[in-house]
Formats: C-alpha cells, structure tokens, sequence
C-alpha cells in the first residue's frame, strides 16, 4: 500500500493540513530532492486538492520555506547543551558534534537549508527567525567560552568561524568529497578535524 493511498481525503482536518503537508514535503524531499517538489505534488501525497493546500501554503516558495525554517529549528534544539560539567572549549566540541550529526542524518533537509533556493535573500519570517535562534545558540556557547557578552563582536567572529568550521566539514562529507572512513563514528571524525585545529594553533603559538 503506497503512502498515498493511506492518507486519503478523509483522514486529514482543515486544521492540522498545513503540519500534514510539512510532513509529506519532507518525505518527498528526502525522496526525489527539491527540484521536484510542488505543492500539487505535496497534496497527492496528502490526499488533498491543490486548492485546499494554497490555503496554508501561497506557493512553492513559502512551503519550502517554511521546510526549512524546520531544520533550522531543530538544529537549534541539538545545539542547545546545558552540561554545566564542562568547559567552554568542551561545549564548543559537543556542539560541532551535535550539528555535523544532524547533518549527516538529514542530509536532503540540509542541503535545502543552505541552498541556492534561498541564495537571492528573499526569505520568509519563519525562515529567517528561525536561522537566527541557530546561530542565537551558536553564540551563547561562544559566549559562555570566552566569558563575554553574547552580543559583542568578538563573540559573532568566533561565532561565524565556528559555524564555517561544522558546516564545511559537514558538506564536505554529505556531498562525499570528504572521504567519511568506513567504521568510524561521527565522533571520532570530528575530534579528528578538532584536532588539526590544535596543531595549527600551536604551530602559531610557538613560532609567535
């Protein structure tokens, strides 16, 4: 039974449509990626008419919008790592751990995230709040690791050179020019990368 036939008309409600359709945008993303990916597509999948869709969904732009505002909101929620254990530089590396991790388990939903659907600035809200409580996440960790107000400069530098660092590296490897080694962990891959970090920082140190 395809996942078409078991969503049929009756089984949604006018007021959970919108959820339901996020939901299927996202399983035929992960599918068939976002070139195919359409409301009217999306509303086959749900059971509904076109016209039901467009009411919670203005077009193509806003769903995969709203899609991506998703993503960027649950990588808010791995960033966020309350461990009052640690130190700074150890929340930093848990952090770069969470996010390459989600990653590399969405895959289609990252790469739409950053990718050129969005690259004209033209942004929903949602879109836009939503990737700034990532970043907002990003930078309280910063914050906290170098004892300094979430706001000031420094903080958004280090911000933005962490968050270069976890999405390169997590590119990288989904898009499999970064060789991920057969039987590792997303752990160890990271502290690996970490490492070389440390190497180039004190290489920098001695020769200071």
């Amino acid at each position: 039974m395809t996942k078409t036939s078991v969503r049929s008309r009756d089984t949604y409600h006018v007021g959970n449509l919108a959820p339901q359709l996020l939901d299927a945008a996202r399983e035929m993303l992960e599918e068939v990626g976002p070139t195919k990916l359409s409301l009217r597509a999306v509303s086959e999948r749900v059971g509904v008419s076109s016209t039901a869709a467009y009411h919670h969904y203005a077009n193509r732009a806003e769903l995969i919008g709203h899609l991506a505002a998703q993503g960027f909101r649950e990588l808010a929620k791995v960033l966020v790592i309350r461990d009052t254990n640690s130190d700074g530089v150890q929340k930093l590396r848990n952090a770069s751990l969470a996010y390459f991790s989600f990653a590399r388990s969405n895959p289609a939903l990252y790469q739409l995230m950053f990718g050129p659907e969005f690259a004209n600035g033209e942004m929903i809200p949602e879109l836009l709040a939503a990737r700034e409580e990532a970043f907002g996440e990003l930078k309280r960790i910063i914050a906290e690791m170098l004892g300094l107000d979430v706001e000031t400069p420094e903080v958004r530098r280090a911000a933005l050179a962490g968050w270069s660092y976890t999405h390169g590296l997590a590119s990288l490897v989904i898009h499999s020019v970064l060789h991920f080694p057969v039987g590792t962990t997303d752990e160890r891959f990271v502290d690996s990368t970490l490492q070389g970090f440390e190497h180039l920082f004190r290489a920098q140190t001695a020769s200071a």
